[in-house]
């Protein structure tokens, strides 16, 4: 029997309604209007704080009703809130003011709190609620979760340093979750949905906790990582704004508070994705001065099919992780020459570097030692060990409170804009930034640590220069970079032992898991920045990728209209492959909406809306053939792109033969009258 998939809703977001707030009992209760079942009763705030070298947590008992305020007797801490209405959403505005005498530190701080006997309301039934949880960073594993489900982290610690906060591990256990950034909870039944976010992360990383495990509500807490910043007597503190909205769409949600934070952090959005080339994927750290030449010949002769606005030198020029400024003898004409050269072939010039990060073997290293990010015991903070640099010593993170540190990525950024000629830059390993550790400022939190370093690569480079971060935890970097990644690096392979087993199936290097998170995350797109999903792999050599797998990769590249570059040697690609670039390519410009986001992982139905008409992306992750039923319309005509083959509509579906594993199919629908 064909399994069917859910209706393909109006490419209309349906409009998020804000949540009323009331005082009642000195707690606030937050309702959605009616027949929307939605409600918050019983909401309070809280802080963990250390104080005397003693960690302590208060939550308010009663919130007065003048202005909504609470104090902390024992400490003088006054915290006071305030709401307003913001494009069909509550936003809730916290300030914390020290009115003590003795100094505290912040740890936690949550201006949404609730807790037995508060309760969470969204549908009738907690089992049937699906939690989006987004990942830390750009490699962190990002999906929609049900309560019977648990979040786990990579194996290993430097695993889990390289793609998850490590302040705060997954609780391994059933109905526990904790979303950066913004969640959605969506009840499968009613369709009911509440969202969650904060609105700006320049100087805290914010998240929201889903902790009813069995079903029963345990802490549902709007948190702010403080990252023990002093607050001092008479000091008054204003955080990042919350954002509440009820509706009848969780991905409509998270839209419209992408919308919002993006407006409020100043969000950079170029007019169009662009189109590029990335020596990466094939070549790897391998790759020599003479490939790029060769490849910059290839993509001209390849202009009129795939019109190429940049091209990409990946890792491998570098002397040393950290001495970025030095080529290797691979590059004898050196990096000005280069960029020179891509120019000259009619392309902008890219180049990768990794900026938060050295080796022992890199000269600053042993020359800056002051300049590193240090443990607590006073030893170099690792960031990552990358067995690509060598089996030897980890890569080590540099600390972007210092001011001399900050100057010298000032200049860095200048030298490979300015001087060489490189207009896009690909920032990678960006997490190392925000790492815990010793700084040089000690009153810096993480977020404000990774912003400086971010914001003194953009003084450097300029204005017009276009900054792609990648690695990156992904608050701080609005407003600042251009395009991001949101999800994990692609590979020349569907999965290894390695992404399925160290890496729990969800984060990491695999194309299954950046196929996931570019479904997950197309939100995002043209509201925070340019989504990168990374590069498209079409070729039929040098990788395990089968043929549908292939295809998979580059519709859903394509229908999420982000950063569309191939990382293939061009010269060697045979005609199929190149159609099948061709039709991914042709598939940009649209507005995705990934109807089943709540209901599956990976999600199996994707609707991209252009002028013309309409493609449906219809995906099967599974291992075993699967057959799909597809909700179409009452007036269209189908045909399915990748074969070309018209497609019979009765009553209104498509009835799709069998698509075999990691497959997809292309449904390209127009108004008119349905076929026979």
């Amino acid at each position: 029997m064909a399994e069917t998939a859910p209706p393909v809703p109006s490419p209309l977001s349906p409009t998020p309604a804000p949540l009323d707030v009331q005082l009642r009992d000195g707690r606030l209760d937050l309702r959605a209007p009616a027949p929307l079942p939605v409600e918050l009763t019983g909401a309070t705030l809280g802080l963990v704080i250390r104080r005397g070298g003693r960690r302590v947590g208060w939550q308010a008992e009663g919130l007065r009703a003048d202005g909504l305020t609470a104090v902390w007797a024992e400490t003088g801490v006054r915290l006071e809130l305030r709401s307003a209405e913001r494009d069909g959403a509550l936003v809730i505005s916290a300030t914390v003011e020290h009115g003590g005498t003795e100094p505290i530190v912040l740890e936690e701080i949550a201006p949404l709190l609730i807790v037995p006997p508060g309760a969470v309301r969204v549908g009738e039934d907690t089992a049937e609620w699906s939690v989006f949880r987004n990942g830390y960073q750009s490699w962190s594993g990002t999906r929609v979760y049900t309560l019977r489900e648990a979040d786990s982290d990579p194996r290993g610690a430097f695993l889990r340093e390289g793609h998850i906060d490590v302040r705060h591990r997954a609780a391994g256990r059933p109905g526990v979750l904790r979303s950066d950034l913004v969640t959605a909870i969506v009840d499968r039944r009613s369709g009911a949905a509440l969202g969650i976010g904060f609105l700006d992360a320049r100087d805290f990383f914010g998240a929201v906790v889903v902790d009813v495990p069995r079903g029963q509500l345990r802490r549902v807490a709007a948190v702010l990582d403080a990252d023990g910043v002093a607050l001092n007597p008479g000091q008054r503190l204003e955080l990042p704004p919350l954002w509440l909205a009820a509706g009848t769409d969780g991905e409509a949600l998270l839209a419209a508070w992408a919308a919002v934070a993006g407006e409020t952090m100043r969000a950079r959005v170029a007019e169009r994705s662009p189109v590029g080339w990335c020596s990466w994927y094939y070549y790897f750290n391998r790759v020599r001065e003479s490939d790029l030449v060769a490849n910059l010949e290839a993509l001209g002769k390849l202009r009129e099919r795939m019109p190429c606005d940049y091209v990409m030198l990946d890792d491998g020029y570098q002397r040393a992780i950290g001495d970025w400024l030095e080529p290797n003898a691979k590059f004898p004409h050196g990096m000005r020459w280069l960029a020179e050269r891509i120019r000259t072939a009619g392309f902008d010039a890219g180049i990768w570097m990794a900026p938060f990060l050295v080796r022992p073997d890199a000269r600053v290293f042993s020359a800056r030692p002051g300049w590193l990010l240090r443990t607590p015991r006073g030893a170099p903070r690792r960031a990552c060990w990358n067995p690509v640099w060598g089996r030897g010593q980890p890569a080590y993170a540099l600390d972007t409170t210092h001011p001399e540190v900050l100057e010298w990525l000032k200049e860095l950024a200048r030298t490979a804009v300015h001087q060489w000629g490189f207009r896009i830059l690909k920032l990678d390993f960006l997490y190392a930034a925000a790492l815990p550790g010793r700084r040089f400022d000690a009153a810096a939190s993480r977020a404000q640590a990774l912003r400086r370093g971010l914001q003194a690569l953009r003084d450097g480079a300029g204005e017009e220069a276009f900054l792609l971060g990648c690695g990156c935890p992904l608050g701080p970097a609005v407003g600042v970079v251009d395009a991001m990644r949101i999800g994990p690096d692609v590979a020349p392979f569907w999965t290894n032992w390695m992404s399925r087993h160290l890496l729990r199936d969800r984060h990491g290097v695999a194309t299954k898991h950046a196929i996931r998170d570019t479904l997950t995350r197309a939100f995002m797109h043209r509201r925070l920045w340019l989504n990168d999903p990374d590069c498209l792999i079409v070729r039929s050599d040098h990788t395990a990728l089968t043929l549908e797998e292939v295809r998979t990769l580059a519709a859903t590249i394509g229908l999420s209209d982000g950063m569309f570059v191939l990382g293939d040697r061009v010269e060697t690609l045979p005609e199929e492959r190149l159609a099948i670039l061709e039709t991914a390519r042709d598939l940009l410009g649209g507005a995705l909406r990934v109807v089943d986001l709540f209901d599956r992982d990976p999600p199996e139905l994707a609707r991209c809306v252009y002028a013309e008409g309409e493609v449906i992306g219809v995906f099967n992750f599974a291992e075993q053939p699967a057959t799909r039923s597809v909700e179409i319309g009452s007036a269209a005509t189908v045909h399915e792109l990748w074969s070309g083959e018209p497609l019979p509509v009765r009553d209104g579906r498509v009835e799709l033969p069998p698509l075999p594993p990691h497959g997809c199919r292309l449904l390209w629908c127009e108004p008119g009258v349905p076929s026979e």
